[in-house]
């Protein structure tokens, strides 16, 4: 009887420490996040602005800083 108890918390504490291991983050051929396309590159979806060209460095840079400049808290409220 005492021996089943005492497997039984074995167990019980493995499987808790289960629980507390890393998982690995490191930046690997098998992660799915990473885009190999440059930016300005482009989507094909209709949420891209509309005097945003695909494909074009110029016109990306253009509309970050166009968009940068409508989100500037300090010039909204001069």
């Amino acid at each position: 009887m005492m021996r089943i108890l005492i497997s039984a918390a074995c167990a019980a504490m493995l499987a808790g420490l289960a629980g507390c291991g890393e998982l690995d983050q490191s930046m690997t051929a098998d992660n799915t996040n990473r885009s190999d396309a440059a930016p300005w590159q482009g989507a094909k979806n209709s949420y891209v602005e509309q005097g945003w060209k695909a494909g074009d460095k110029a016109s990306w840079e253009k509309q970050l800083q166009t968009r940068g400049q409508a989100q500037n808290e300090y010039l909204k409220s001069n």
